[in-house]
């Protein structure tokens, strides 16, 4: 996780810095804005492919970002670390005489990269995040069982969102994420190439509140002629 978190920072990094050097041989200057913020909300979740439907498990989702963007603020990368809580929930349905009901709980770390670009005072944006599980559960009826065996240790997937202020340094954001690959492990046996094939994944709508601390850094490059 330690090797992850470092390399992830040192690429929205890099990346920026390359971005940034063709305004620098074009205007004479380059400039890159450093800021951070924390957030926090709520994540719906449900798990496609466990024979359930629906957003009905609800979760936390906690984190903290930090921002590097042009000068211009038109684009910029961030670089989040989040602690979400996905899963899926079977709701009993009376009405077909079906009582019994069940949860699983997915809790995450997830390190996401995001590219956004500005659009007035509103900012759209896609990337993708690698999580990493940290529970595995499944309550039914009262008895917890452990679903850990079954699943992957890591969940890679994409993510897009909006944001719109609320003040100078709030905000509110919404997105929606999928993963990738599956979330259960291959069968014994089964070909390379299946492994790509969705037959488990978490798919999540978000919707919370965030907070800029104050105005951002700045790191100006010069030309030296």
């Amino acid at each position: 996780m330690r090797r992850l978190v470092v390399l992830t920072l040192a690429l929205a990094i890099v990346t920026g810095l390359i971005s940034g050097s063709s305004s620098l041989f074009a205007q004479g200057e380059a400039r890159l804005n450093f800021g951070a913020g924390v957030m926090a909300g709520f994540a719906a979740s449900q798990v496609h492919g466990d024979a359930t439907a629906g957003f009905n498990k609800l979760g936390l989702d906690l984190g903290s970002f930090i921002d590097v963007r042009r000068s211009n603020n038109f684009w910029g990368i961030r670089l989040e670390m989040r602690y979400i809580q996905k899963g899926s929930r079977k709701p009993a349905n009376a009405d077909n005489g079906d009582y019994t009901t069940w949860v699983k709980h997915l809790d995450y770390v997830e390190i996401p990269v995001l590219f956004d670009l500005n659009l007035g005072r509103y900012q759209v944006g896609a990337g993708l995040y690698g999580g990493r599980l940290l529970r595995a559960e499944e309550n039914s009826g009262g008895a917890i069982s452990d679903i850990s065996e079954n699943l992957r240790l890591w969940d890679i997937g994409g993510l897009w969102y909006g944001r719109m202020p609320l003040s100078d340094h709030a905000f509110l954001q919404m997105r929606m994420s999928s993963s990738i690959l599956s979330l259960d492990k291959p069968a014994d046996g089964a070909l390379p190439g299946s492994q790509l094939r969705s037959r488990l994944q978490n798919i999540v709508a978000q919707l919370g509140v965030g907070w800029n601390f104050g105005v951002p850094a700045t790191v100006r490059y010069e030309l030296p002629f």
